[in-house]
Parts: structure tokens; C-alpha cells; sequence
């Protein structure tokens, strides 16, 4: 008989998925702008060296009693960017008494991200005054009392309380008066109030005054000068005025709606000014430290560091002045038209000092 066949088993079939529909791809929201912390912002130029010296003196006793910050931690709590502050605490590590030695610096330093301050023995010790430093520390602390926003109960009220019997004898008898910063108290209440005032305004780069209609919006204080930033009505622009160049004032009973400035976003100067470009030499540094620019750039140029600035100017007069009394310190790059301003300017000054000697 034939053999049989195999009988083949039959392969059990795969059980078929079934197709699962797509969920709809959710498409991602846009992202929303990321707003630059407030110590982030651009400043109105550069920090003098007051004002760093100053800022140091706030913050080594904050890192001192903490020890070890964070750098961003910090520079948010001091309204500095981070490379501001690492550049005032490189400088308040090689500052110190005499005889400078490791153990008389300022121990601070920066590792991994954080700032790390110890107390060293300078601060360890209390601190003996002189007589004249006794003095001065007094009457600097009454001067700080007269200035406008003080307050005459605070802390410093009660400091110079306590150190009054160390004076010497005859010292109660000094005081300190400051000249009144005219037209601050009146304006803040025009802040508080949205009152619109009539001013008569002098204005140094024109020689001449002119009145105005505005809205005081921030009454505020920046190197040793007060200003006012407000609405002026008379050019449609908000503008800043310096409060001591303001010669009448007069409130006239128009009431504007309250609004709150930032100092950030203040801006100094309308974007409607020319602009110069300025090649600042070591000589002329002060330029760069005492007017603000809109921007900076660091150069070394024939074995010579420069700065070459960007800056917003009032009139071509002003302009003028301040290159003749920077002398061969300064020269304008752009625009070409202004490169012999500062020549025209000493002819001037040269001619009309012939023309009265020749009359006298």
C-alpha cells in the first residue's frame, strides 16, 4: 500500500489589529515673549563710581551674613545685571586696609555660580572711630536727613541719637542746612494728584525759556540732580525735565488719569534727536561716566584703550561745547558733518574773545 502523506497542520492565522484611529496632533501654543527680569533691563549709561562704591557698601554685609549666594540670586535682589556685580565684587576683593595683607581684604569670591563671602578679622573687630571721623559720619547723617523723602524717624535719626554723647564738645552747636530743592514737594503732589501744571522752563542748549503744559507722571533723583518725567503737552511727547532749570510753576486745575511709570522703560531722550557717534581716549573718560548713551563699545586702538559711544544730542551747540572742553580727547565718527564741530567751536569762542577785547 502507498505510505500516506503527512497531513500538514494548519497554521493558525494572526489575529489582525485593528487599526486604532490618531488622536489629532494638538499643535504647540506660541510661546509667550520671555520678559527680561528687571535687574536684566538696559540702564540709562553707565553706573558712576559713587554709585558703585555705594552699592558695595549695601551689599557685603547682606552676603557676609548670608556667606553663599547664588550670583543670579543676588544681582535680581540688587537690581544688577550678573556681569555688573561680578565686576563690583572682583573690585571689593582687592580692597582692604593697610597693610593689605591677605587677612585685611575683603574676603569674597565667586565659585560655580554662587558668591561666597567670609567675615574676615576687619569686620570681626568693632570699629573704633577717630574724633574726625566721628565728625564727618555726623554731619554727612544730618545731610542725608534733609533730603527730600527722608525719614527724619528712621534708623539714621536714631544712630545719630545714640553716638551724640561721643561728640566732641561744641559739636551740637554745627548744623547742616541744604539749599531747598525747589519745585520737588509741588511736583510730587502733581504726581499724586494727575494735576496738569503750567511751567516756564529754561532751557540751556537753546538760551532760552519757554512755557509749557504738563503732566508730572515721576518725580525721581539720579546723580545728585532731580528731574521730572511728565506728558508735555506742548509737543504731544513725554518727556524728562531737570527740576532745577524749572523757574515757575503753577498748577491749573486739569485733572489727567494716573498712571504709574517704570523706571526701566524710562527713557531719557525721544528717539526723534540726532545721534553721534563718539571715539572716547582715556583723557576724556568722564564723557562716558557722566552722560547717558544708547550704546558702548570697548576698543584698543594704537596701543590705547578707547570707547566709542553712541549718544543722543539736544542741538549741535551742545555738541560744540562739550567737544571743546574735552579737547584732542574726543573726535566725532559719524556723522561726518560734525567731525569739525569741535574746531568751529573754539573759532567761535576764539573770535568773540577778540571781538571784546578789541572793544574794551
Amino acid at each position: 500500500m502507498p505510505a500516506k502523506k503527512p497531513v500538514k497542520k494548519a497554521v493558525p492565522k494572526k489575529p489582525v489589529k485593528k487599526a486604532v484611529p490618531k488622536k489629532p496632533v494638538k499643535k504647540a501654543a506660541p510661546k509667550k515673549p520671555v520678559k527680561k527680569p528687571a535687574h536684566q533691563a538696559r540702564r540709562r549709561g553707565p553706573r558712576s563710581a559713587a554709585q558703585r562704591v555705594t552699592g558695595l557698601l549695601v551689599m557685603l554685609p547682606w552676603i557676609m551674613q548670608r556667606q553663599r549666594v547664588k550670583i543670579s540670586t543676588m544681582a535680581k535682589q540688587f537690581n544688577l545685571t550678573e556681569a555688573e556685580l561680578i565686576e563690583d565684587l572682583q573690585m571689593a576683593s582687592v580692597c582692604g586696609v593697610p597693610p593689605y595683607t591677605p587677612d585685611a581684604l575683603i574676603d569674597v569670591y565667586m565659585d560655580n555660580g554662587m558668591v561666597i563671602a567670609e567675615v574676615p578679622l576687619l569686620f570681626s573687630r568693632p570699629l573704633k572711630l577717630s574724633t574726625a571721623e566721628l565728625f564727618a559720619i555726623s554731619v554727612m547723617a544730618q545731610t542725608a536727613l534733609q533730603l527730600p523723602g527722608a525719614n527724619k524717624k528712621g534708623p539714621l535719626s536714631s544712630a545719630l541719637t545714640k553716638i551724640a554723647p561721643l561728640m566732641p564738645t561744641g559739636a551740637e552747636t554745627i548744623k547742616v542746612e541744604l539749599p531747598r530743592a525747589k519745585f520737588v514737594k509741588e511736583l510730587r503732589e502733581a504726581v499724586a494728584t494727575g494735576e496738569r501744571c503750567d511751567i516756564e522752563y529754561f532751557s540751556p542748549a537753546s538760551q532760552k525759556r519757554s512755557k509749557r503744559i504738563i503732566t508730572a507722571r515721576k518725580v525721581f533723583e539720579d546723580a545728585g540732580r532731580w528731574y521730572v518725567a511728565a506728558d508735555d503737552h506742548q509737543s504731544g511727547e513725554d518727556r524728562i525735565f531737570r527740576i532745577d532749570r524749572i523757574e515757575q510753576i503753577k498748577p491749573i486745575g486739569i485733572f489727567d488719569q494716573l498712571n504709574e511709570q517704570d523706571d526701566q522703560d524710562q527713557q531719557w531722550f525721544s528717539g526723534k534727536m540726532s545721534q553721534v557717534t563718539l571715539r572716547v581716549e582715556p583723557s576724556a573718560r568722564w564723557i562716558v561716566e557722566s552722560y547717558p548713551y544708547i550704546s558702548r563699545v570697548n576698543k584698543r586702538i594704537k596701543n590705547m584703550d578707547v570707547v566709542d559711544i553712541t549718544m543722543s544730542i539736544t542741538s549741535q551747540d551742545w555738541l560744540g561745547r562739550l567737544l571743546l572742553r574735552a579737547g584732542g580727547g574726543v573726535k566725532v565718527v559719524k556723522p561726518v558733518e560734525y567731525q569739525n564741530l569741535g574746531k568751529k567751536a573754539a573759532k567761535t569762542v576764539l573770535d568773540r574773545y577778540k571781538k571784546s577785547g578789541a572793544t574794551s
